[in-house]
């Protein structure tokens, strides 16, 4: 297993880490999370919880001090009464839970966006063995992740307890203030003590997160041989586009060359390059390249020429000119209009004089 991690030097490609993510597997942070939920917490504690909170006081201060004035012998007005109870606590908890909720969406949203992993809820017998459980208990990720754990812990315990030594003594002058009075006080040290463990916890999950952005993608790294497995299978076998594209050359070139008898004329230089031209007269349109070659096509191209009649012209400029700068089935350019005509010209008298004699 070492030596195969050690083989993996390749960072993902975008394929691997497209796949990892449909199966679920990206870099999250739990104590990111954690910071999230505890921050929208505080912020409900802080500013939300006190205006839910206060129609329930003022029932609460009902019963505390006025509770001649309930009414609960009458089923009618116990059922007014519990109906107001259940109004007001649901008013009461509903914003809460629902900002708390969002919280948790957003903690995940933030770190990976929206992933939907089906992978997830295939069902595996696997997790019935207690081989398995036992194995990832004692897991180098798992032993790390504990570590991790008590670090984490030993951390926020010596914060905590550093926030909450000097209102330890403040605690004491508390037992001499109205109830009301207290309430709020010991809100505020908890508030105080919210912030503090927050403030912990969030250096530890910023450390946290890179850390685990550089474990995914440790964890997904690949060999030289997988990197390359993938992109023969994304690009094509070369050896197997290699023959496609020669399979095409050679139906392309048996068309180029059946074009051959049906040419005007054969412009050659004379032997290393061979340019077949059609043209009708009073066609509309320049002069079509239909075949050209060099070397050994020239040749085949001259002895197909020859075998069907087809004029072959020596003019070297010409030749070398629209080999280079026209391709099969396309018209020469104007630059070349008036060498050409010259050679098609004196094809056509040599043709009649042919016919003549």
């Amino acid at each position: 297993m070492a030596d195969d991690q050690d083989s993996r030097t390749e960072d993902p490609t975008g394929k691997r880490l497209g796949q990892a993510r449909d199966r679920g597997q990206v870099a999250m942070s739990k104590d990111a999370t954690t910071v999230i939920i505890l921050t929208m917490t505080t912020f409900v504690c802080y500013k939300v919880l006190p205006w839910t909170m206060r129609p329930m006081l003022m029932l609460m201060r009902r019963f505390v001090e006025q509770p001649e004035r309930i009414v609960v012998g009458d089923i009618t007005s116990f059922e007014a009464l519990l109906t107001e109870i259940a109004k007001t606590f649901a008013f009461a908890l509903t914003l809460p839970l629902l900002l708390m909720i969002l919280a948790a969406v957003l903690s995940t949203w933030a770190q990976v966006g929206f992933v939907w992993a089906t992978g997830k809820f295939d069902f595996s017998f696997g997790f019935l063995n207690p081989l398995n459980g036992i194995g990832k208990l004692f897991s180098a990720k798992q032993l790390i992740e504990i570590g991790k754990g008590l670090i984490k812990t030993a951390i926020v315990g010596a914060v905590a307890f550093t926030y909450i030594m000097p209102e330890l003594m403040k605690i004491e002058t508390m037992t001499g203030l109205e109830p009301i009075a207290m309430t709020q006080e010991l809100f505020y040290v908890l508030l105080h003590l919210m912030l503090g463990v927050l403030l912990a916890i969030g250096a530890i999950a910023l450390l946290d997160y890179f850390y685990q952005k550089w474990s995914t993608l440790q964890g997904m790294k690949m060999t030289k041989q997988e990197v390359k497995d993938e992109r023969k299978n994304a690009d094509g076998d070369p050896h197997i586009k290699g023959r496609m594209r020669q399979i095409r050359m050679t139906r392309a070139r048996k068309r180029m060359m059946a074009s051959v008898p049906k040419a005007s004329v054969i412009i050659t230089n004379p032997t290393h390059y061979a340019v077949a031209l059609q043209y009708e007269m009073g066609a509309n349109g320049a002069p079509r390249v239909v075949a050209k070659g060099m070397d050994f096509m020239a040749k085949k191209i001259r002895e197909l020429a020859e075998k069907h009649d087809v004029p072959i012209i020596e003019n070297p400029p010409v030749a070398r000119a629209l080999y280079a700068t026209v391709e099969i089935d396309e018209e020469i350019p104007p630059e070349h209009y008036k060498a050409v005509a010259e050679i098609i010209g004196y094809v056509m008298k040599l043709r009649k004089f042919k016919k003549a004699s």
